[in-house]
């Protein structure tokens, strides 16, 4: 029988970073509504002179004003935060919340390592086109799901994705060689990957350490024939 997940999906999972700046911005302009009531009240009872329902109406459309108008600010400075950071993180590509992975994450917490490869399988299947969710699950089974063959798999789809990035091209192009040099135990392939980087990268950082990467692995070849 397939295991049910007790993960239960939370306001943050459904609202992601946006639901914290919510929380957040609520939570300060009730505090701006309780300040603001005690100021305004002062305000229309001594120096307006204001009594009864006059008073008491006066008093809290000028606070709810004052906080609605916090509430907003906050709000949209957690926009304008959340944009530079999803600019810096993602190349300022547009990435829904989803595509954290937090019921993965979670399920991971839980040791539960099979019913989060499941998840990642399913979003797989979803998302043709998505580099980040597929070096997620080959992390994970590398990590935790024993196989290195279906995480070498996973990152040769995101080298062919033209969706990824340079940073993410790097990164499953060190990791197959690693898997290549390791559990795999093909090292020429290796040397293509590392040969990929310095080919595909001249002049930068990564092709400097690809070239010694290369030189090392055909050293310890060389030594063993």
């Amino acid at each position: 029988m397939k295991r049910r997940s007790s993960y239960k999906v939370t306001f943050l999972d459904r609202h992601g970073p946006a639901g914290m700046h919510r929380v957040k911005a609520l939570s300060y302009a009730a505090v701006v509504f309780a300040l603001s009531g005690v100021m305004f009240a002062f305000l229309f009872h001594f120096l307006v002179g204001a009594r009864g329902f006059a008073f008491i109406g006066l008093t809290l459309v000028s606070a709810g004003t004052l906080s609605g108008a916090s509430m907003y600010l906050g709000l949209a400075g957690g926009q304008a935060a959340g944009d530079v950071m999803k600019y810096l993180t993602a190349g300022g590509s547009s990435t829904p919340y989803e595509e954290q992975f937090s019921q993965e994450q979670a399920l991971v917490m839980q040791r539960d390592y099979a019913g989060a490869l499941a998840c990642y399988e399913q979003r797989i299947t979803l998302t043709p086109g998505e580099p980040r969710v597929r070096i997620a699950a080959a992390d994970l089974y590398v990590q935790h799901g024993d196989n290195p063959r279906r995480a070498a798999e996973l990152y040769r789809e995101v080298q062919r994705l033209p969706a990824k990035s340079s940073g993410q091209d790097v990164y499953v192009s060190n990791k197959l060689a690693d898997l290549y040099l390791g559990p795999l135990d093909e090292p020429g392939r290796a040397l293509v990957e590392f040969r990929r980087l310095i080919e595909r990268y001249p002049g930068s950082t990564t092709a400097k350490f690809a070239r010694m990467a290369l030189a090392n692995v055909k050293r310890d070849l060389h030594a063993e024939s």
